[in-house]
């Protein structure tokens, strides 16, 4: 960069330097006047010529020598003038000269600006192919994970649809075995409060016997009246046996077992009921407390078909 900035310096140098040799050289100075001499020696010679000749007088050839002569005087002051003209124009090319040094050195700056903002695009130009080329990859990549993900949208959009599907499926299928089942318990609640009810009937005729067989009782003896007593709680008692019952477990799914389980149950409040009224011996209040036992502490409840 100094080289070239050497060389346009030069250059310039060159050029004013010729430029005034051209304009100021003493050889050219010398010709244009040798010139103009020469001029004026041949037009006196031709005056005089002209006067031996008898062509003209000497009056004319004097007045024409002073008109050369002033015109040589013009022409003196014309080059005096250029000469001053020229002193001019090399001060104004000497102040050129300085404007263009003045441009070199900042043309030499510039310069060396340019080579480093040159490196400079250069290293930018490489990191940017660089960083291109990890957009590129960044942008594949990017590519291929959104076809992915919308694949994997598409398959878990399917999945779901068809879990949703399944899930619609299971559960009307539980809704029609849920609804089956209520209306079994319903009808199965139905069967049990028509047997409670008969059950309570047989209870209200049991009971409506004993408040007649107690009518009747009073006309016996005390005795007699006490074994009947046992008879009628012997025979309640045959009936309980009979049922084939353990109080402490309930079978849910058997419907007759429950009736008899209820029965029993029914029997064995009316047996409780009647020893307490009649102050029975202690052998039957053991028997219905131990029965009651079961019952108060029955924790088994089992489904058992028949």
């Amino acid at each position: 960069m100094k080289r070239r900035k050497g060389r346009a310096k030069e250059s310039s140098s060159l050029l004013v330097q010729h430029e005034q040799a051209s304009m100021f050289s003493p050889r050219r100075l010398v010709t244009l006047a040798g010139i103009i001499i020469a001029v004026l020696v041949a037009q006196v010679g031709y005056f005089y010529w002209q006067l031996n000749q008898g062509k003209m007088d000497y009056l004319s050839v004097q007045k024409q020598f002073d008109d050369y002569e002033q015109q040589l005087l013009d022409k003196q002051s014309l080059i005096d003038e250029f000469q001053q003209q020229l002193i001019s124009k090399q001060a104004q090319l000497e102040e050129q000269q300085l404007v263009i040094d003045e441009l070199d050195e900042r043309l030499g700056d510039l310069d060396e600006n340019t080579v480093f903002l040159k490196q400079e695009i250069n290293a930018s130009s490489a990191l940017l192919v660089d960083k291109n080329s990890e957009i590129a990859d960044l942008e594949k990549q990017f590519a291929d994970s959104q076809k992915a993900l919308k694949k994997k949208s598409s398959q878990l959009y399917s999945l779901q649809r068809r879990f949703e599907k399944d899930l619609n499926s299971a559960i009307a299928k539980q809704r029609r075995k849920l609804n089956q089942s209520q209306l079994m318990v319903d009808q199965e609640l139905a069967q049990l409060k028509s047997q409670e009810a008969e059950i309570s009937a047989k209870i209200s005729d049991v009971d409506e016997w004993e408040r007649k067989r107690a009518e009747f009782e009073k006309l016996y003896a005390s005795s007699a009246l006490e074994k009947q007593n046992e008879e009628r709680v012997s025979h309640l008692m045959d009936q309980f046996n009979e049922l084939r019952v353990d109080l402490a477990v309930v079978n849910e799914c058997d419907k007759d077992y429950l009736y008899r389980y209820n029965e029993a149950k029914s029997l064995l409040n009316h047996i409780r009921t009647f020893i307490q009224k009649y102050e029975m011996k202690e052998e039957f209040y053991y028997y219905v407390i131990s029965n009651d036992s079961m019952i108060n502490s029955q924790n088994r409840k089992l489904c058992l078909a028949d």
